[in-house]
Protein backbone atom coordinates (compact mmCIF):
# COMPACT_ATOMS: atom_id res chain seq x y z
CA UNK A 1 0.00 0.00 0.00
CA UNK A 2 1.24 3.75 -0.82
CA UNK A 3 1.87 5.46 1.40
CA UNK A 4 -0.31 8.07 -0.47
CA UNK A 5 -2.96 5.99 -0.22
CA UNK A 6 -2.87 5.34 3.79
CA UNK A 7 -2.94 8.77 4.57
CA UNK A 8 -6.03 9.13 2.45
CA UNK A 9 -7.54 6.22 3.97
CA UNK A 10 -6.60 7.84 7.47
CA UNK A 11 -8.41 10.64 6.47
CA UNK A 12 -11.56 8.46 5.12
CA UNK A 13 -11.29 6.15 8.69
CA UNK A 14 -10.17 3.30 6.83
CA UNK A 15 -9.59 0.73 9.08
CA UNK A 16 -6.80 -1.44 6.79
CA UNK A 17 -4.92 1.92 6.18
CA UNK A 18 -4.98 2.82 9.94
CA UNK A 19 -3.97 -0.68 11.14
CA UNK A 20 -1.34 -0.21 8.44
CA UNK A 21 -0.28 3.32 9.36
CA UNK A 22 0.44 2.16 12.61
CA UNK A 23 2.34 -0.75 12.09
CA UNK A 24 4.93 1.47 10.44
CA UNK A 25 5.34 3.82 12.81
CA UNK A 26 5.88 0.72 15.26
CA UNK A 27 8.62 -0.47 12.97
CA UNK A 28 12.44 1.36 13.45
CA UNK A 29 13.56 0.32 9.93
CA UNK A 30 10.37 2.16 8.54
CA UNK A 31 11.54 5.85 10.15
CA UNK A 32 11.42 7.53 6.62
CA UNK A 33 7.80 6.53 5.87
CA UNK A 34 6.68 7.09 9.67
CA UNK A 35 7.86 10.62 9.39
CA UNK A 36 5.73 11.19 6.23
CA UNK A 37 2.58 9.83 7.00
CA UNK A 38 3.41 11.97 10.56
CA UNK A 39 3.82 15.37 8.56
CA UNK A 40 0.87 14.54 6.49
CA UNK A 41 -1.86 13.87 8.68
CA UNK A 42 -0.04 16.56 11.57
CA UNK A 43 -2.41 19.13 10.44
CA UNK A 44 -5.60 16.81 11.11
CA UNK A 45 -4.94 16.03 14.66
CA UNK A 46 -5.89 18.35 17.85
CA UNK A 47 -10.08 17.00 18.35
CA UNK A 48 -9.81 13.90 19.70
CA UNK A 49 -9.88 13.74 23.40
CA UNK A 50 -7.47 11.27 24.87
CA UNK A 51 -8.88 9.25 28.01
CA UNK A 52 -5.76 7.27 29.61
CA UNK A 53 -7.44 4.92 32.03
CA UNK A 54 -4.58 2.83 34.31
CA UNK A 55 -4.55 1.02 38.02
CA UNK A 56 -3.13 -2.30 39.03
CA UNK A 57 -3.20 -5.41 37.16
CA UNK A 58 -6.98 -7.64 37.48
CA UNK A 59 -8.82 -4.43 38.29
CA UNK A 60 -10.96 -4.64 35.63
CA UNK A 61 -9.98 -2.51 33.32
CA UNK A 62 -10.34 -4.12 30.12
CA UNK A 63 -14.22 -4.56 31.03
CA UNK A 64 -14.72 -1.25 31.78
CA UNK A 65 -13.15 -0.11 28.58
CA UNK A 66 -15.15 -2.50 26.42
CA UNK A 67 -18.34 -0.85 28.58
CA UNK A 68 -17.46 3.01 28.14
CA UNK A 69 -16.54 1.99 24.14
CA UNK A 70 -20.48 0.05 23.89
CA UNK A 71 -22.03 3.23 25.50
CA UNK A 72 -20.51 5.96 24.32
CA UNK A 73 -20.52 3.92 20.45
CA UNK A 74 -24.37 3.41 21.05
CA UNK A 75 -24.08 7.76 21.31
CA UNK A 76 -22.73 7.73 17.99
CA UNK A 77 -19.27 8.75 19.24
CA UNK A 78 -16.88 7.15 17.53
CA UNK A 79 -14.08 5.71 20.17
CA UNK A 80 -10.75 3.57 19.41
CA UNK A 81 -8.73 1.60 21.58
CA UNK A 82 -4.94 1.17 22.26
CA UNK A 83 -3.82 -0.86 24.95
CA UNK A 84 0.16 -0.64 25.86
CA UNK A 85 1.67 -3.36 27.28
CA UNK A 86 4.83 -3.86 28.90
CA UNK A 87 7.60 -4.62 26.49
CA UNK A 88 10.32 -7.99 26.23
CA UNK A 89 13.52 -6.77 26.77
CA UNK A 90 14.55 -9.07 24.36
CA UNK A 91 12.67 -8.54 21.18
CA UNK A 92 10.78 -5.15 22.00
CA UNK A 93 7.76 -7.02 21.52
CA UNK A 94 4.59 -6.94 23.49
CA UNK A 95 4.54 -9.55 26.70
CA UNK A 96 1.10 -9.41 27.44
CA UNK A 97 -0.90 -11.66 24.74
CA UNK A 98 -4.57 -11.66 25.99
CA UNK A 99 -5.78 -8.78 23.67
CA UNK A 100 -7.34 -11.14 21.22
CA UNK A 101 -10.18 -11.08 22.98
CA UNK A 102 -11.18 -8.00 23.91
CA UNK A 103 -10.46 -6.70 20.20
CA UNK A 104 -12.94 -9.55 19.21
CA UNK A 105 -15.68 -8.03 21.70
CA UNK A 106 -14.85 -4.30 20.64
CA UNK A 107 -14.77 -4.70 16.82
CA UNK A 108 -18.55 -5.43 17.80
CA UNK A 109 -18.83 -1.73 18.29
CA UNK A 110 -17.04 -0.63 15.49
CA UNK A 111 -14.61 0.13 18.09
CA UNK A 112 -10.94 0.03 16.13
CA UNK A 113 -8.16 -1.10 18.96
CA UNK A 114 -4.73 -2.18 18.52
CA UNK A 115 -2.06 -3.20 21.35
CA UNK A 116 1.46 -1.71 21.45
CA UNK A 117 4.59 -2.54 23.44
CA UNK A 118 5.80 0.46 25.34
CA UNK A 119 8.95 0.76 24.35
CA UNK A 120 9.46 3.69 25.96
CA UNK A 121 13.27 4.80 26.49
CA UNK A 122 13.24 4.72 30.31
CA UNK A 123 9.91 2.21 30.06
CA UNK A 124 7.39 4.56 29.75
CA UNK A 125 5.17 5.35 26.52
CA UNK A 126 7.25 5.13 23.52
CA UNK A 127 7.25 7.51 20.41
CA UNK A 128 5.02 4.86 18.54
CA UNK A 129 2.30 4.95 21.23
CA UNK A 130 2.07 8.74 20.18
CA UNK A 131 2.40 8.65 16.43
CA UNK A 132 -0.32 6.25 16.93
CA UNK A 133 -2.42 8.33 18.50
CA UNK A 134 -1.90 10.71 15.72
CA UNK A 135 -2.96 8.67 13.64
CA UNK A 136 -6.19 7.81 15.18
CA UNK A 137 -6.83 11.71 16.48
CA UNK A 138 -6.53 12.00 12.36
CA UNK A 139 -8.85 9.68 11.39
CA UNK A 140 -11.49 11.21 12.70
CA UNK A 141 -12.37 9.11 16.38
CA UNK A 142 -14.02 11.87 18.83
CA UNK A 143 -11.93 9.93 21.54
CA UNK A 144 -9.20 7.76 22.00
CA UNK A 145 -8.55 5.42 24.77
CA UNK A 146 -5.20 4.45 25.79
CA UNK A 147 -4.85 1.56 28.54
CA UNK A 148 -1.57 1.08 30.47
CA UNK A 149 -0.38 -1.90 31.67
CA UNK A 150 -0.62 -0.82 35.33
CA UNK A 151 2.98 -0.60 36.21
CA UNK A 152 6.30 1.40 36.10
CA UNK A 153 6.90 4.49 34.15
CA UNK A 154 4.15 3.96 31.15
CA UNK A 155 1.55 4.46 34.45
CA UNK A 156 3.59 7.84 34.89
CA UNK A 157 3.92 8.98 31.84
CA UNK A 158 0.29 8.95 30.87
CA UNK A 159 -0.85 12.23 32.42
CA UNK A 160 1.47 13.91 29.66
CA UNK A 161 -0.45 12.36 26.67
CA UNK A 162 -4.37 12.07 28.25
CA UNK A 163 -6.84 14.82 28.43
CA UNK A 164 -8.17 12.68 31.14
CA UNK A 165 -6.46 10.27 33.44
CA UNK A 166 -8.66 7.71 34.95
CA UNK A 167 -7.27 5.68 37.93
CA UNK A 168 -8.98 2.31 38.18
CA UNK A 169 -8.88 0.68 41.95
CA UNK A 170 -10.90 -1.88 43.28
CA UNK A 171 -12.11 -2.88 46.97
CA UNK A 172 -10.20 -4.03 50.07
CA UNK A 173 -7.50 -1.39 48.82
CA UNK A 174 -5.79 -1.64 52.01
CA UNK A 175 -1.69 -0.83 50.55
CA UNK A 176 -2.76 0.21 47.21
CA UNK A 177 -4.12 3.96 48.97
CA UNK A 178 -0.07 4.21 49.89
CA UNK A 179 1.02 3.36 46.48
CA UNK A 180 -1.46 5.87 45.37
CA UNK A 181 -0.04 8.56 47.92
CA UNK A 182 3.58 7.57 47.00
CA UNK A 183 2.71 8.60 43.12
CA UNK A 184 0.03 7.95 41.04
CA UNK A 185 -2.37 10.53 42.95
CA UNK A 186 -0.73 13.41 41.31
CA UNK A 187 -1.57 11.91 37.80
CA UNK A 188 -5.43 11.09 38.48
CA UNK A 189 -8.16 13.50 37.48
CA UNK A 190 -10.96 11.04 37.96
CA UNK A 191 -11.21 7.95 40.45
CA UNK A 192 -13.13 4.26 40.09
CA UNK A 193 -13.38 2.30 42.81
CA UNK A 194 -14.61 -0.76 39.99
CA UNK A 195 -16.36 -3.97 41.24
CA UNK A 196 -18.73 -1.89 43.70
CA UNK A 197 -21.06 -5.30 44.23
CA UNK A 198 -18.07 -6.41 46.00
CA UNK A 199 -17.87 -6.05 49.96
CA UNK A 200 -15.69 -3.49 51.14
CA UNK A 201 -16.28 -0.97 48.16
CA UNK A 202 -17.98 1.67 49.58
CA UNK A 203 -15.57 1.97 52.27
CA UNK A 204 -12.92 1.98 49.67
CA UNK A 205 -14.76 5.24 47.88
CA UNK A 206 -14.42 6.81 51.24
CA UNK A 207 -11.20 6.27 51.73
CA UNK A 208 -10.15 7.72 48.65
CA UNK A 209 -13.09 10.62 48.86
CA UNK A 210 -11.49 11.65 52.12
CA UNK A 211 -7.78 10.95 51.35
CA UNK A 212 -8.63 13.35 47.88
CA UNK A 213 -10.80 16.01 49.80
CA UNK A 214 -8.02 18.45 49.49
CA UNK A 215 -6.88 17.77 46.17
CA UNK A 216 -7.54 20.01 43.27
CA UNK A 217 -6.18 20.23 39.84
CA UNK A 218 -6.48 24.02 38.87
CA UNK A 219 -10.53 24.48 38.74
CA UNK A 220 -11.45 20.57 38.64
CA UNK A 221 -12.09 18.74 42.01
CA UNK A 222 -11.14 15.70 41.71
CA UNK A 223 -13.71 13.03 41.96
CA UNK A 224 -14.60 9.26 43.09
CA UNK A 225 -16.98 7.27 41.17
CA UNK A 226 -18.08 3.69 41.98
CA UNK A 227 -18.58 1.37 39.15
CA UNK A 228 -20.00 -2.30 38.25
CA UNK A 229 -18.89 -3.64 35.36
CA UNK A 230 -21.63 -6.42 35.15
CA UNK A 231 -24.17 -4.26 35.04
CA UNK A 232 -22.82 -1.09 34.37
CA UNK A 233 -24.14 1.10 37.33
CA UNK A 234 -22.25 4.02 37.71
CA UNK A 235 -20.87 4.88 33.73
CA UNK A 236 -23.55 7.48 33.26
CA UNK A 237 -21.67 9.62 35.88
CA UNK A 238 -18.06 8.33 34.61
CA UNK A 239 -18.85 9.28 31.84
CA UNK A 240 -20.27 12.64 32.34
CA UNK A 241 -17.07 13.34 34.45
CA UNK A 242 -15.23 12.57 31.55
CA UNK A 243 -16.74 14.95 29.19
CA UNK A 244 -16.86 17.38 31.75
CA UNK A 245 -12.96 17.45 32.36
CA UNK A 246 -12.10 16.69 28.61
CA UNK A 247 -13.50 19.76 27.52
CA UNK A 248 -11.74 21.30 30.54
CA UNK A 249 -8.23 20.19 29.47
CA UNK A 250 -9.23 20.74 25.74
CA UNK A 251 -9.45 24.50 26.77
CA UNK A 252 -6.78 24.89 28.79
CA UNK A 253 -3.67 26.25 26.98
CA UNK A 254 -1.15 25.37 29.15
CA UNK A 255 -2.16 21.69 29.15
CA UNK A 256 -2.26 22.20 25.41
CA UNK A 257 1.66 23.51 25.51
CA UNK A 258 2.80 20.84 28.23
CA UNK A 259 1.22 18.09 25.77
CA UNK A 260 2.89 19.17 22.63
CA UNK A 261 6.44 19.99 24.66
CA UNK A 262 6.15 16.39 25.93
CA UNK A 263 5.72 14.90 21.80
CA UNK A 264 8.87 17.29 20.87
CA UNK A 265 10.90 15.94 23.43
CA UNK A 266 10.03 12.24 22.94
CA UNK A 267 10.54 12.23 19.42
CA UNK A 268 13.53 14.36 19.69
CA UNK A 269 15.34 11.97 21.86
CA UNK A 270 14.26 8.79 19.67
CA UNK A 271 15.99 10.96 16.60
CA UNK A 272 18.94 11.71 18.50
CA UNK A 273 19.25 8.11 19.83
CA UNK A 274 18.42 6.41 16.64
CA UNK A 275 20.77 8.64 14.72
CA UNK A 276 23.65 8.13 17.54
CA UNK A 277 23.30 4.40 17.11
CA UNK A 278 23.62 4.46 13.07
CA UNK A 279 26.63 7.05 13.01
CA UNK A 280 28.81 5.62 15.97
CA UNK A 281 27.64 1.57 15.81
CA UNK A 282 30.70 1.16 13.50
CA UNK A 283 32.93 3.11 14.72
CA UNK A 284 32.41 2.50 18.29
CA UNK A 285 32.99 -1.68 17.53
CA UNK A 286 35.58 -1.29 14.94
CA UNK A 287 37.58 1.59 16.29
CA UNK A 288 40.72 1.93 18.18
CA UNK A 289 39.36 3.01 21.32
CA UNK A 290 37.57 -0.65 21.69
CA UNK A 291 41.20 -2.13 21.52
CA UNK A 292 42.32 0.43 24.45
CA UNK A 293 39.25 -0.34 26.47
CA UNK A 294 40.21 -4.09 26.12
CA UNK A 295 43.92 -3.37 26.79
CA UNK A 296 42.67 -1.48 29.94
CA UNK A 297 44.92 1.51 28.48
CA UNK A 298 41.41 3.97 28.61
CA UNK A 299 38.05 3.56 30.84
CA UNK A 300 34.31 4.01 29.06
CA UNK A 301 33.79 7.56 29.72
CA UNK A 302 37.34 8.58 28.42
CA UNK A 303 36.42 6.57 25.22
CA UNK A 304 32.86 7.72 24.19
CA UNK A 305 33.81 11.33 25.44
CA UNK A 306 36.60 10.80 22.69
CA UNK A 307 34.95 9.36 20.07
CA UNK A 308 31.71 12.11 20.34
CA UNK A 309 34.26 15.37 20.37
CA UNK A 310 35.68 13.70 17.39
CA UNK A 311 32.09 13.45 15.57
CA UNK A 312 29.38 15.26 14.38
CA UNK A 313 25.42 14.65 14.23
CA UNK A 314 23.67 15.29 11.65
CA UNK A 315 19.94 15.23 11.30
Amino acid sequence: MELKSIVEGIERSDTRSVARAISIVETESLHVERNLIIKSIYPKTGHAGIIGITGPPGIGKSTMIGNLCKILSSKKIKVSVLAVDASSPFSGGSLLGNRIRMQENLSRYGVFMRSLANRGLNGGLSRAVWDAVDILDAAGNDFIIVETVGAGQADLDIVNLADTVIVVLGPGLGDQIQAIKAGIMEIGHIFVVNKIDREGSFIAIKDLEETLAFSTQGEWKIPVYGTNSLTTEGYDDLIRGIMDHSELAKSSMEFRKKRYREEMRIVMQDEVSRILNRKFKDMILNGSELEKLLESKTDPYSAARKILKGSTVKL
